[in-house]
């Protein structure tokens, strides 16, 4: 049986989730964050026989992620909720993305398998010190949004002004990012911050600004900050110039993270 979960089955929900929080860090952040009855996100329980809880799907704006503790679900039940939103991107562990394989057209063939990582501490590394790295407010979203729109990895990615402001404002995102000439040239970013981890996301460099050290000095600093609160910091990319970055600055590959765009 497949329903709507609501704060009623929170305890249940974490149960499922927490033995592999680090790749469900997206579902508990949102959890948290937004709860269960919000205008951004949903989320669908399936329940076995006996009435226990073994596996979910959250929907965030546009953003599906389903979980099971195995490949033993309805996936094609799981598809059918997705596929009456108009807009979609699926993303979650391998094991059981691949099962909606089967029953969405063409989504085999938008599989993106990504690395996942996790930073304990950050190694030391040299940074740009002759810029200022600065804290996003809600003016900043949209001249962000507008330089990552030409950002070529990033494909024609959308994103949501409004939510990310609102994200900002609630403090369950920050976006750190530099300016040269009055321009935002580079950016990085955390997302679904939960109590114990954060997911950065985001990471760009303009053209014509790459090979000075931007990103990694954004990195350091985002990652010193998370890790001061407690958290931390993951990521997950398929870039292997990136991912040269990343394990500099301390990260370690833990497993791997399936997206679909």
């Amino acid at each position: 049986m497949i329903r709507k979960l609501t704060v009623s089955d929170n305890e249940e929900v974490m149960a499922l989730l927490k033995p592999e929080a680090i790749f469900n860090l997206f579902i508990i952040g949102d959890i948290e964050n937004f709860g269960y009855e919000s205008d951004v996100q949903d989320l669908w329980g399936e329940f076995d026989a006996a009435g226990k809880l073994h596996a979910l799907l959250l929907r965030f704006d546009t953003f599906f992620l389903p979980y099971s503790k195995d490949a033993n679900f309805d996936a094609k039940a799981f598809t059918e909720i997705i596929t009456k939103h108009d807009k979609y991107e699926i993303s979650g562990i391998s094991r059981v993305t691949k099962e909606l394989e089967p029953f969405l057209n063409g989504l085999e063939e938008k599989r993106q398998q990504t690395y996942f990582c996790e930073c304990e501490h950050v190694n030391r590394i040299s940074v740009n010190q002759d810029v200022i790295v600065r804290t996003a407010v809600a003016e900043d979203v949209a001249p962000i949004i507008e330089m990552r729109k030409h950002i070529k990895e990033f494909g024609s990615r959308g994103e949501n002004e409004e939510l990310i402001i609102r994200q900002i404002e609630k403090g369950v995102k920050r976006i750190y990012f530099i300016e040269q000439d009055q321009e935002v040239v580079a950016v990085a970013e955390t997302s679904a911050e939960n109590s114990f981890s954060a997911m950065i996301t985001g990471v760009a460099t303009s053209d014509g600004y790459r090979q000075r050290g931007f990103a990694s000095t954004l990195l350091k600093k985002l990652c010193c900050d998370v890790l001061a609160e407690g958290k931390k910091p993951c990521l997950f990319y398929d870039n292997p110039v990136a991912g040269e970055i990343y394990h500099r600055l301390g990260f370690e590959h833990t497993g791997d993270f399936v997206m679909y765009k």
